[in-house]
């Protein structure tokens, strides 16, 4: 399983976070190319696959492979 979360798109919305039914998220301290502070998948391993992540994302930024 991998997920890909888009540098140049991402804005730190966390919409991903908080909509993720296992909590495979966190906000890191790592910065976007815009500047924001980005989401970062942590507990991938509790990920089950549903792609609500990718759904949320209002600018496609999150991208699951697995």
């Amino acid at each position: 399983m991998q997920i890909i979360i888009d540098e140049k798109y991402c804005k730190g919305c966390e919409l991903c976070m908080n909509y993720c039914p296992k909590d495979v998220f966190e906000m890191s301290k790592k910065r976007s190319a815009k500047g924001y502070l980005m989401p970062e998948a942590v507990n991938i391993e509790n990920c089950i696959n549903c792609k609500m992540c990718e759904k949320i994302c209002p600018d496609l930024c999150i991208e699951i492979n697995g």
